[in-house]
């Protein structure tokens, strides 16, 4: 099942159909870096091997720093392994506190976070070395954030 913020950006051309949008141009963020997160669209699946229950997580990141924005997706296997990474997932959202029990509601689409980006190294199909960003960690919510955790931030709308 997937959710998606924007139906229309799949939306089919026509032929002779008129362009126009340039797209966003994403940044490459740098290792570490501090973000702000929205969460653009939620699709539950299983991992590559087929035995894990998954979560894909897509999220607009914009950089605290100003180093630009980009896209995230984030895989979150549903295991007692990863466990740790639902609790701090939930806790950035400001959906549950610190040793508090929680029910997952992946009903989500629209809240924000907080979280560090790391820098990876991939070869594309054409040989090329690339790079992309991946969740690090997710942080915990600011105290007396204006936004607050679970918010639309103004950057995002």
């Amino acid at each position: 099942m997937t959710q998606n913020m924007t139906p229309d950006m799949d939306e089919i051309l026509d032929y002779d159909g008129v362009i126009e949008n340039d797209g966003e141009g994403f940044a490459t963020l740098p290792d570490n870096d501090e973000v702000t997160f929205k969460i653009t669209e939620i699709e539950k699946g299983r991992s590559k091997d087929g035995t894990k229950p998954l979560v894909r997580v897509k999220m607009m990141c914009e950089s605290v720093a100003g180093n630009g924005r980009t896209s995230i997706n984030d895989y979150i296997t549903l295991t007692k392994k990863s466990e740790w990474k639902l609790c701090e997932f939930f806790l950035a959202l400001g959906m549950r506190r610190h040793g508090e029990r929680l029910r997952m509601n992946w009903d989500i689409i629209g809240y924000t976070g907080r979280a560090t980006v790391s820098l990876e190294k991939f070869t594309g199909r054409d040989g090329d070395e690339r790079f992309n960003n991946k969740i690090k960690r997710y942080l915990e919510p600011i105290q007396n954030d204006q936004h607050g955790a679970g918010s639309v931030d103004s950057a995002f709308a």
